[in-house]
């Protein structure tokens, strides 16, 4: 892949810097190195970020939704993870996937939780055990699952023996806080090799998922993988294990795209993403304008009488002309067939027209399969495009963005993997019992490739930002350069002083910019933030003994989310500090959230339209491009006013000054990304943080209660101590949210006044030889070659800018030659284990 700027050019960069930094005179050592110095400074930024950017895609789904073999569809490997064809919950720890830069084998690095996790998750299941007196499914269901997860690791135990699990299964106690490598040649042999430290299994031999952090799959010759995409399977927020699921949460909270995999069944209501992720998570995803796509998988499962039924086909009535007419000729060919047999028992049909009339049926056979796949494969295709075109709710055309209850620019794709998988003739020999017809007529039908395909132009578009930004900063470098040496053989210094004065001027305008941008900010932006936190205070402390009360009601079996919560439920999610996946439910418990609700939804009708990246852009450009722009014009006119028109080439080096200057302006297009994107992100994130942090007391207090009468305490605690710390836990949270603002803002407003400050600077550094006298430049013959190599140099770059094509993201995965290689089994002596304190886990968020 080539870089924006190749070592190349910045080595020759360098040689030119060399040059001149050496030929300078010593009393004039001082002013003339400052553009050396400036250049190296700009030259090593380059360097440091030469690297192209990649995005990160999270996919979210429900058990059973088809996320494992959509990862593997895309990746054009159906082996790499496991599916769920048995029928069971597969993956169950966080995978990363990402290319593999160094290698064509195909690898896995198993990061082990720490002793102190492991230790302080069993005793949470200890305890989660220990209540199994109830008769209640839900209840007893917690009982089995703390049973079953513990039971993967060491197998069948007694309860009273679990506290010295740990120190006797001393091969266990060895992998914690370690990370495991593993390689295969192909992506089954790894599938096996890891499916121990991934898979959910039923107990009938150990298995040691429950102990694994995170796993980061590096897979060779992915073209989506190649590309920049690193893929994320989550197995759900959510999890029992506070440190899984803390890497699962800051998937959630950094990654680039979220993609939301739910069964095609479902997607034909309005309200399935939100069903899939919950309103409290979706509208955080609104507020951290997260780009989201929906995948809706399983589309070659298809009825294509209730397709036509449903959407009145056009192409029906032309299906069932054709369906009767193939019925009557096979009845007819049947007759005639009966026929035959009659005369062959009496001696007087020919072989010659039954093999004719054989031939015929099978001809026949084959339209009516042939009309059968055609319209199942059209019903298929019709039914995608009412999925896509009715997921969303429908919008009113004077809905404004602060009504914004779902994203605007939402992509939707239906999509089949196992007729991709199919269909682009990936299955082994070993597969082909796997095989069944395809509902779909080509790979492109089955939306695979066209959802592939979108996920390249993401990390392109990100990659061709990042690339014209640092191809802008070093051509900059070459035409800094370039001004200097022409003004270096000039020597004005007469024009010093007034020179001089012009710059101090566009020095004040740069301030007077910055002045008017905070003005802005803080009376059309903050303030009205500032308004709303103090409206979403007030209504979280309203909402929050309600909140309690609710969690406490009978159980609600037909509306789960109106009632309250069984008791070994209840017990459970204190346990994990108010978070808890309930299997028996079906969905998370996060009490956190819940007592945050309140506080977030009225918070983000200001947040998520004032933090979107199309307003920041609009505030860019008219409050600080187009006035600095024309402060820049009026700075070279009045420059060419004062020198006059003795000068032509002077003069056109000063346009060509202007337009450079100008251009460096691009410098801002990406300052919401560097300094607002992400940080507007850390502060939303924080808002249930700060709620469990307040709330632990509580929690703490809940798991010391035993023997009978213990639910009922539990409740009355939560209920006491939340109506305790509502008041100033919200004001707190409030205060927090408005100095992480503060902060926001003099981050973003310190970057744009680095970004002025750094245009005026460069600015100085080009016209500072004017004003200087002959005796005091540098040689002539020096100033000649550098020149020389800087035109050289201008020049060729020019050519290897234009030589960068955008990517075909079309292209098929590029195959590599696999290399063998062993992995020993776990737990096996020898086994590759790397201390996470000797070595950083540097593929994902901790």
């Amino acid at each position: 892949m080539n870089t924006p700027v190749s070592s190349a050019h910045i080595s020759r960069c360098e040689e030119i810097l060399h040059l001149l930094g050496n030929a300078t005179s010593e009393e004039n050592r001082e002013g003339d190195c400052t553009i050396v110095q400036k250049a190296r400074k700009d030259l090593e930024k380059i360097r440091q970020h030469g690297d192209p950017p990649e995005i990160t895609v999270a996919v979210y789904g429900d058990t059973g939704s088809g996320k494992s073999s959509l990862l593997n569809a895309l990746l054009d490997q159906p082996s790499l993870l496991p599916t769920a064809g048995m029928g069971r919950a597969c993956t169950s720890v966080v995978i990363k996937i990402e290319e593999n830069k160094t290698s064509s084998n195909f690898e896995a690095d198993i990061a082990f939780l720490t002793a102190e996790d492991w230790k302080t998750e069993l005793n949470v299941l200890k305890r989660d055990q220990e209540q199994s007196d109830s008769e209640n499914d839900e209840d007893t269901g917690v009982c089995d699952a703390a049973h079953a997860k513990v039971a993967a690791v060491y197998g069948d135990f007694e309860s009273k023996d679990l506290g010295i699990h740990l120190e006797r299964n001393r091969d266990i106690l060895e992998q914690l806080g370690t990370v495991m490598k593993m390689r295969a040649s192909n992506a089954r042999d790894l599938q096996d090799k890891i499916s121990t430290f991934t898979e959910t299994h039923p107990v009938d031999k150990r298995h040691f998922w429950p102990i694994v952090k995170k796993v980061v799959l590096k897979v060779p010759g992915s073209g989506l993988c190649w590309s920049g995409v690193n893929l994320v399977d989550l197995p759900g927020v959510g999890d029992s294990n506070p440190a899984r699921e803390n890497v699962a949460r800051k998937y959630m909270q950094t990654c680039d795209v979220l993609l939301v995999v739910t069964k095609i069944q479902r997607a034909v209501d309005s309200k399935t993403v939100k069903h899939t992720l919950g309103d409290k998570l979706f509208r955080q995803l609104l507020m951290d304008h997260t780009k989201t796509v929906v995948a809706c998988t399983q589309a070659d499962d298809v009825k294509p009488s209730e397709v036509i039924r449903t959407l009145k086909l056009p192409q029906a009535a032309e299906w069932t002309a054709k369906g009767q007419r193939y019925k009557k000729e096979e009845q007819v060919l049947q007759q005639k067939l009966a026929d035959l047999k009659r005369d062959k028992q009496v001696g007087c049909s020919s072989e010659t027209g039954e093999n004719s009339l054989i031939q015929q049926q099978q001809r026949l056979h084959a339209a009516k399969d042939q009309l059968k796949r055609e319209k199942t494969s059209t019903c298929a295709v019709k039914r995608n495009e009412f999925v896509r075109n009715n997921i969303l709710p429908k919008k009113s055309s004077s809905s404004s963005p602060h009504d914004q209850d779902y994203p605007h620019d939402l992509k939707v794709f239906c999509v089949s993997s196992s007729d991709y998988i199919n269909l682009s003739n990936l299955l082994t020999c070993d597969d082909d019992d796997d095989d069944k017809p395809p509902v779909f007529l080509s790979t492109e039908d089955t939306e695979i490739p066209g959802l592939r395909t979108y996920l390249r132009e993401l990390v392109w578009k990100k990659q061709k930002k990042h690339r014209m930004s640092l191809q802008n900063d070093f051509q900059a470098i070459i035409d800094g350069i370039l001004m200097y040496l022409i003004n270096s053989k000039r020597g004005r210094k007469a024009l010093k002083e007034e020179l001089k004065r012009h710059l101090d001027t566009l020095r004040d305008e740069g301030q007077l910019i910055l002045n008017e941008l905070d003005s802005h900010l803080q009376s059309s932006w903050f303030a009205v933030l500032d308004a709303t936190l103090d409206e979403a205070t007030q209504e979280a402390i309203r909402r929050a003994k309600p909140t309690v009360e609710l969690w406490a009601r009978p159980v609600n079996k037909r509306q789960r989310g109106h009632g309250g919560l069984h008791s070994n439920t209840y017990k459970a999610t204190v346990r994990r500090f108010g978070i808890f996946r309930a299997t028996g439910i079906g969905y998370i418990i996060n009490m956190n959230q819940e007592l945050a609700g309140p506080f977030v939804k009225i918070l983000s009708k200001e947040w998520t339209p004032r933090f979107s990246e199309q307003a920041w852009i609009e505030t860019v450009k008219s409050k600080i491009k187009e006035p600095a722009s024309i402060a820049v014009t009026r700075f070279t006119e009045a420059i060419m006013k004062s020198l006059g028109d003795s000068d032509a080439t002077l003069l056109k080096d000063l346009t060509q000054l202007k337009t450079d200057t100008l251009g460096k302006l691009t410098r801002l297009d990406s300052l919401w990304e560097k300094t607002i994107d992400r940080q507007q992100r850390k502060v939303t994130h924080t808002i249930t943080d700060f709620v469990q942090e307040q709330m632990q007391s509580a929690y703490e207090t809940c798991m010391k209660q035993e023997g009978p009468g213990a639910f009922n305490r539990i409740k009355d605690i939560m209920a006491s101590t939340t109506d305790q710390l509502k008041s100033n836990m919200f004001q707190q949270l409030k205060e927090k949210i408005t100095m992480s603002l503060g902060q926001l803002k003099n981050g973003f407003m310190s970057g744009a006044k680095e970004i002025l400050e750094d245009i005026v600077e460069d600015t100085e550094k080009q016209i500072m030889p004017l004003w200087l006298t002959q005796d005091e430049a540098i040689c002539l013959e020096t100033l000649e070659k550098s020149e020389g190599l800087s035109q050289t140099l201008n020049e060729d770059f020019a050519k290897y800018k234009n030589g960068l094509h955008e990517p075909d993201c079309h292209q098929s995965s590029s195959s590599l030659k696999r290399q063998a290689g062993d992995i020993p089994t776990f737990p096996v002596p020898g086994s590759k284990l790397v201390k996470l304190s000797e070595e950083p886990d540097k593929s994902g968020p901790e």
